[in-house]
């Protein structure tokens, strides 16, 4: 992937907006995308409607070079993830026959030889040119760059994983500096260096409670010797003793 690769995800599903479900999904997401050096730009929770699914899909792929679904996937009523893909891309559902054979060949394994329902084959019905990639028994599902994945965790982390090359872009490098500092110390300074150093990110996090510091100021950036540029201007500005410990700085 290129270096400036995006990503956007789509959390679907009323159980995470009514608090019946903590969603896991969205930040293992966003972990995962910067380890990988993609932007995330953006993360929907929608409810299982589908004008809602397929505004944020619409949305999402306006923003996004990558658009990652959470939920939805399933044989049940509520799940409205695959049909409201077809949708925002513009193209029919199709049944999938290699999907078909492999939910069949999986609900036999697990029930004894039982024939798969035909509810379950509501899960073969894909947007047009869906790809299956992946684990060949548990594909993941990927059509014109929208990745559909369940909503359990442990099954989303399976599926994206088999499929995290193809997003890859440059990586992400971070420093830290742990302060003594509040942050109305370091307010005029921290702006003036974010000035001079548009190509990094600089974050201030202030602590409250009894931490080792007040303040944590993070320098991050795809160029390291910008984010290095960066970091010794930071601690320039103050003095050592205010510097209660750094990480990735180096020597």
């Amino acid at each position: 992937m290129t270096p400036d690769a995006t990503a956007a995800v789509v959390v679907v599903g009323s159980e995470v907006l009514s608090a019946k479900v903590q969603d896991e999904n969205g930040p293992f997401l966003a972990r995962r995308l910067r380890e990988l050096g993609v932007e995330l730009c953006s993360i929907h929770v929608v409810p299982d409607r589908m004008d809602a699914v397929v505004e944020a899909l619409l949305l999402a792929r306006r923003r996004a070079s990558w658009v990652i679904t959470s939920g939805g996937v399933g044989p049940t009523h509520d799940d409205l993830t695959l049909p409201a893909v077809a949708r925002a891309l513009g193209v029919p559902i199709r049944r999938n026959g290699e999907m078909a054979r492999i939910l069949g060949v999986t609900h036999a394994r697990h029930r004894d030889g039982a024939a798969l329902p035909e509810a379950a084959l509501r899960m073969a019905d894909l947007p047009e040119g869906t790809e299956l990639l992946g684990d060949p028994d548990f594909p993941t599902l990927v059509a014109s760059r929208v990745v559909m994945l369940p909503g359990v965790p442990s099954f989303l982390r399976h599926q994206f994983d088999r499929v995290a090359h193809l997003l890859r872009g440059s990586a992400y490098h971070l420093t830290s500096l742990y302060l003594s500092w509040v942050e109305d110390q370091l307010a005029i300074p921290l702006a003036a260096i974010a000035a001079a150093h548009p190509d990094v990110e600089i974050g201030s996090y202030p602590r409250f409670d009894d931490a080792d510091h007040r303040v944590r100021v993070t320098v991050e950036g795809r160029d390291p010797g910008a984010v290095r540029v960066a970091t010794k201007a930071i601690q320039a500005a103050i003095p050592p003793e205010a510097i209660v410990r750094a990480e990735g700085v180096g020597t």
